[in-house]
C-alpha cells in the first residue's frame, strides 16, 4: 500500500512539474518587459496638435541629432579599442592610459551636452500647452528607443538601468 501511494505522489510531483515547465518556457525571461513602444517612428508622435511644420522641422533636428550622436559612438567606440590596447601591452604606459580616459570623458561630456542642446531645440518649436506635455512625459528622450518603460527590460533598475527591481522613474 506505500509503495503504491509513493509511486502515485511521484507521478504526480513529476506531472505538475512538467505541466508548470510549460507555461514557465512560454515567457520572454525575467527582466524583458513586452516591448510595447511607440514603434520607430516613436520621436514626439504623443505629443498632442503639432502641426505638420512642427513634425517636419522637429524630424530634421532629430536626423541631424542622430548624426551627430553616431560620429560620438564611432569615435567613443575607437577610444575604447585603442585603450584596450594601452591596457594589455607589455609594458603600460599610464600617460597614455590616463589621456585616452580623458578623451572618452570628453566625447562622452559632448554627446551629454549636444542632447540636452537638441531637447531644448526641439522645446522651443513646441507650444506652451506642448512644451509642459513634452516636459512631463519626456516623450523627447529616447528613453528604451521605442521598447516601453525602462528600455523592454520590465521594471529593472540593476546593472545598466536594466535587471531586477522597479525601474528609476525618471
Amino acid at each position: 500500500m506505500k509503495r503504491i501511494n509513493l509511486k502515485t505522489f511521484g507521478f504526480l510531483t513529476l506531472a505538475i512539474v512538467l505541466l508548470s515547465s510549460g507555461n514557465i518556457n512560454a515567457q520572454r525571461g525575467y527582466g524583458w518587459g513586452n516591448r510595447q513602444g511607440n514603434g520607430p517612428g516613436y520621436y514626439c508622435n504623443n505629443i498632442p496638435d503639432l502641426t505638420a511644420d512642427q513634425k517636419n522641422e522637429i524630424t530634421s533636428l532629430r536626423t541631424a541629432h542622430l548624426k551627430k550622436m553616431q560620429n560620438y559612438r564611432n569615435r567613443l567606440a575607437e577610444k575604447r579599442v585603442k585603450l584596450q590596447t594601452l591596457r594589455t601591452a607589455e609594458n603600460v604606459d599610464m600617460k597614455a592610459v590616463n589621456r585616452t580616459i580623458d578623451e572618452m570623458s570628453k566625447i562622452r561630456t559632448d554627446m551629454q551636452k549636444d542632447r540636452e542642446q537638441h531637447f531644448q531645440n526641439v522645446r522651443k518649436i513646441l507650444t506652451a500647452d506642448q512644451r509642459v506635455y513634452f516636459d512631463n512625459t519626456r516623450s523627447g528622450r529616447a528613453y528604451g528607443a521605442g521598447y516601453g518603460r525602462c528600455g523592454g527590460r520590465g521594471f529593472g533598475a540593476g546593472y545598466g538601468g536594466r535587471g531586477y527591481g522597479r525601474c528609476r522613474a525618471w
